[in-house]
């Protein structure tokens, strides 16, 4: 049986990652909507931050498990949908005569539903099948080989989500998107790629998460 001390700080830990793994799955659906566009290829906001989610999943599952990390994931979904219930709240309540800003506060929080269903469905199956290939991998390599399964995890789930999420919300959606599906696919594969370059850097990282947990509660044993 572990020290209380060595659990307390375990538990810690896992409830810090869960917590810095939600905040980015909210920033994703709320900053993150905006799109920007450098050398010519138009991106998501949340590029910079939502391939990181993917990081954390792995660090759980390597050190807490796959029941733990799809419980992550779970939260996550629902921390999500808290967020546009209390959106449409603040929508809905009557608008006070000395706030002037109600349409604009509707067009950052009003949810877009075709983007909602394909964001949330998207960060769901992704997550889920990054776990799952993560396990796959881990156990075939018998444990070894990290780096292996952090990016052949993250790698397919990003193209599944990348694929999952243009689809619902781009494909046949005049209001938003007007190319041919040729274009579709090249935006999928622009996201991809940022999203591969973006995984495989951090690698190291995954490394040194694992390995910072593992010392941080193996240090408390000895003491």
């Amino acid at each position: 049986m572990e020290p209380p001390q060595t659990a307390s700080r375990y538990e810690s830990i896992y409830l810090s990652l869960t917590v810095l793994f939600v905040t980015f799955v909210v920033l994703t659906n709320t900053v993150g909507v905006k799109l920007f566009t450098i050398v010519g290829v138009t991106l998501p906001v949340s590029i910079l931050w939502y391939p990181l989610t993917f990081l954390v999943t792995d660090i759980v599952s390597e050190v807490y498990g796959a029941a733990r990390a799809r419980r992550m994931v779970v939260f996550g979904f629902a921390m999500s949908l808290v967020l546009l219930a209390f959106s449409l709240v603040g929508i809905a309540l009557p608008v006070a005569d000395s706030y002037p800003l109600q349409q604009d506060y509707v067009n950052i929080f009003g949810p877009i539903w075709r983007l909602l269903f394909g964001s949330m469905a998207a960060y769901l199956l992704a997550q889920m099948i990054d776990v799952q290939l993560f396990h796959f991998w881990r156990r075939l390599t018998e444990g070894r080989y990290l780096w292996l399964r952090n990016n052949g995890s993250t790698m397919i789930s990003q193209l599944v989500d990348s694929v999952t999420v243009n689809m619902i919300f781009l494909y046949k959606n005049p209001t938003v998107f007007s190319g041919t599906f040729g274009d579709l696919v090249g935006i999928i594969l622009a996201v991809y790629v940022v999203k591969v370059v973006i995984a495989a850097a951090d690698t190291p990282i995954c490394y040194l998460g694992v390995w910072a947990v593992r010392r941080a509660t193996t240090r408390e044993r000895s003491v």
